[in-house]
């Protein structure tokens, strides 16, 4: 049996084929990462409906929350990102993505 597609919105920062999807992102995934997502809190199950929450992932760094701001410094790597302010955060992730 072919692997079920399941659409799922994310609730945290991954990387997914080497490049980072923010919170927010909408992605259809086969049903085994889905699961893993779902399981470990980093996606819900996408309603299909638009509810307002699918803009996030084009949301501007200094809209994100400092923990959000965390987990996407986490997938850049940025060593002492835990002890980092908001506006290091920002200016850490924007200097990642720009590499």
């Amino acid at each position: 049996m072919a692997n079920k597609q399941i659409d799922i919105v994310l609730t945290a920062a991954i990387a997914i084929g080497g490049k980072i999807q923010r919170p927010g992102a909408e992605l259809t995934v086969a049903e085994d990462f889905a699961r893993s997502l779902l399981e470990r809190g980093k996606a819900k199950l996408a309603t299909g409906e638009g509810d307002g929450d699918g803009d996030d992932e084009d949301k501007p760094l200094d809209a994100h929350t400092v923990a959000e701001l965390r987990e996407i410094a986490k997938e850049y790597e940025i060593v002492g990102a835990d002890k980092m302010k908001k506006p290091a955060l920002i200016e850490a992730i924007e200097a990642a993505e720009a590499e």
